[in-house]
C-alpha cells in the first residue's frame, strides 16, 4: 500500500470564494445537507492559494503554461517546477501526458449553518464626491464561520514522474479554438506565419491589415484545420472571385502585404510561400470571406533525436529540454534546466517503448523533503485575496499523520468539538499516530511529519542535520 501523508485543518474564515452572481447579488457557494446548508470553497481555489502563497517563497517555482495542445494546460516537468509535481496535468498533444496530482483535497465546508445575510453596498460616497445624486446599489451575501477541510499528500508519487514521449511529433504549427476572439486570433496567425519575421512586420501592422470586425472559428471534420469566417467592411475591397484556387489565394495574400509598408523583396516571398501553405481553400461571398486553414505546413511528423545507452546525465537533460521547448514551448533556457537537473535528479532513465520513449524521472530524497517543507510551511500559513481583501485560510488547529490511509478525522472532527467559543477538541479520541494542535504547536508538529518522511525516504537525520 502506498505512503501517505493525510491532514485535516480547522479554518475560521469569511468569504473564500463565490458563484456567479444573481442580477445584483452576489451569491455564496452553498450545499445541502443532511446537517443543514453550509458554505463551501472549491478545492482549486485552496490549492491556487496555495501555488500562489508557496510561489512568495524561495527556491519554489510555478508551472509553466502553455495552450500548444489546444488546451490550455501546466507543461513543466517535476525537475523545474515543484508546483507541477504536486499539482499534476493533462496534456493532449503533441505529448500527451496525464499526471494525477500529488495533493488532492476536499472541498472546505463550514461546520455552522448558514444564515440567510446580505451586505448592501453603494458607491454613495464616490457619487457625493462628483457631485451627482445617482447610486448604484449591489446585494453581497456574507458568511463568516469555522470550516473543515482535509488533502492527502502521496509520498510514493512525490518527486517521481514518467512521461511517454513519441519519437516521431506531429507539432501543430496553427493553433486555434472555437470562440477565440479576433484580436488572439489575428496574433496567433502572425506567430505562425510571420515567426522569424517578426523583427520586419510588427503585430500592430499585420492586425491593421485585416480589419475585421468578426470572426467565427470551427475545427473542420477530420480536426486537421479550421474552418474560419471573417466579417467586416474590408472583405468588399478583396478580390478573390478570379480564377483557380492557388490564383485566389495568390490575391488574397497579396491584398494583405500591399497594406503593409515597406517590406523588402526577400520577406514578402517569405511571407507569401509561408501563408499559402497553410491555406487550402478561400471563398468570399458579399461581405463574408470563408477561408479554409491547415494545422501544419508539412505533413510529415518530425523524426526525435533517438537518445543514447552511453549518454550522461548532463546529454539527457538537454535531449528532454529540447524535446519541451520546442512542442511544449515551456521559456525555461537549458542551461537553467540543467542546473537544476543536476542538482535534483537522483536517476533518469530513457527506455525505448513501442513508438514512444518512456522517460522515468526520479528526484533526490532531499529534494522531495525539501519541497514538502514548503508545502506544509505553506499550507500552515495561508491566505488568499478576495474582492480587495486577504482572507485567511491557515488553520485555528491541524491534524496530520503519516500513518493514516486516508483523511479520516474529516468526518469525525465535527464530533470532536467540545466548544467552539473558545475552539476546544476532545483530544483523547485521537489514535497514537496522529499529531495535532493549535497554532502553537504547528512547527513541532511539522517537524515530527518531516522527520517520518525523512525516515521513509531513508534519509540519515544525523547527515542532513
Amino acid at each position: 500500500m502506498s505512503k501517505k501523508i493525510t491532514f485535516t485543518n480547522l479554518i475560521e474564515a469569511g468569504v473564500v470564494n463565490r458563484n456567479d452572481s444573481i442580477g445584483n447579488i452576489s451569491s455564496l457557494k452553498k450545499i445541502s445537507t443532511h446537517k443543514g446548508v453550509k458554505v463551501i470553497f472549491s478545492d482549486k481555489s485552496y490549492k491556487r492559494a496555495i501555488w500562489e502563497r508557496a510561489a512568495e517563497k524561495e527556491n519554489w517555482k510555478r508551472s509553466e503554461v502553455s495552450s500548444v495542445g489546444g488546451v490550455t494546460q501546466k507543461v513543466s516537468t517535476i525537475i523545474d517546477s515543484e508546483e507541477f509535481d504536486f499539482a499534476g496535468t493533462m496534456i493532449p498533444k503533441p505529448i500527451p501526458h496525464n499526471r494525477e496530482s500529488v495533493l488532492t483535497t476536499t472541498y472546505g465546508i463550514s461546520i455552522n449553518e448558514y444564515k440567510t445575510f446580505n451586505e448592501f453596498l453603494t458607491n454613495m460616497a464616490l457619487e457625493k464626491q462628483l457631485g451627482t445624486n445617482k447610486t448604484n446599489i449591489y446585494n453581497r451575501e456574507t458568511f463568516y464561520g469555522l470550516y473543515k477541510i482535509s488533502g492527502v499528500i502521496d509520498l510514493d508519487r512525490l518527486g517521481e514522474q514518467e512521461i511517454l514521449i513519441p519519437n516521431k511529433i506531429s507539432e501543430d504549427e496553427l493553433e486555434l479554438e472555437a470562440g477565440m476572439e479576433s484580436d488572439t486570433f489575428f496574433e496567433r496567425l502572425y506567430e505562425a506565419i510571420i515567426g522569424e519575421n517578426s523583427n520586419k512586420i510588427s503585430i500592430d501592422d499585420w492586425k491593421g491589415a485585416f480589419d475585421i470586425t468578426e470572426i467565427e472559428i470551427e475545427p473542420n471534420k477530420k480536426n486537421t484545420g479550421y474552418e474560419v469566417i471573417l466579417k467586416g467592411d474590408i472583405i468588399s475591397k478583396i478580390d478573390v472571385e478570379k480564377g483557380k484556387e492557388e490564383k485566389r489565394k495568390e490575391l488574397f495574400i497579396q491584398f494583405i502585404l500591399d497594406i503593409i509598408e515597406d517590406i523588402d523583396d526577400e520577406t514578402t516571398k517569405q511571407i507569401k510561400d509561408r501563408f499559402s501553405k497553410f491555406i487550402n481553400k478561400i471563398k468570399k461571398k458579399n461581405d463574408t470571406l470563408v477561408i479554409s486553414l491547415k494545422k501544419n505546413t508539412e505533413k510529415q511528423k518530425t523524426k526525435i533525436e533517438e537518445p543514447q545507452e552511453s549518454w550522461d546525465l548532463d546529454k539527457k537533460l538537454k535531449w528532454l529540454h529540447s524535446i519541451y521547448a520546442t512542442y511544449l514551448k515551456i521559456k525555461m533556457s537549458e542551461n537553467d534546466f540543467v542546473t537544476l537537473g543536476k542538482s535534483r535528479v537522483k536517476e533518469l532513465k530513457i527506455e525505448k517503448s513501442g513508438n514512444n520513449y518512456k522517460v522515468s524521472i526520479s528526484l533526490k530524497p532531499e529534494e522531495k523533503v525539501r519541497r514538502l517543507e514548503i508545502l506544509i510551511d505553506t499550507t500552515l500559513s495561508l491566505y488568499r485575496t478576495i474582492e480587495g481583501r486577504p482572507e485567511p485560510l491557515d488553520p485555528v488547529y491541524t491534524i496530520w499523520s503519516t500513518e493514516l490511509p486516508n483523511p479520516y478525522y474529516h468526518t469525525e472532527i465535527e464530533n470532536l468539538i467540545t466548544s467552539v467559543n473558545p475552539l476546544s477538541i476532545d483530544e483523547t479520541k485521537f489514535n497514537n499516530n496522529v499529531y495535532f494542535g493549535k497554532k502553537e504547536k504547528f512547527k513541532e508538529i511539522k517537524e515530527k511529519i518531516i522527520s517520518e518522511v525523512k525516515k521513509y525516504y531513508k534519509i540519515d537525520e544525523s547527515k542532513s542535520s
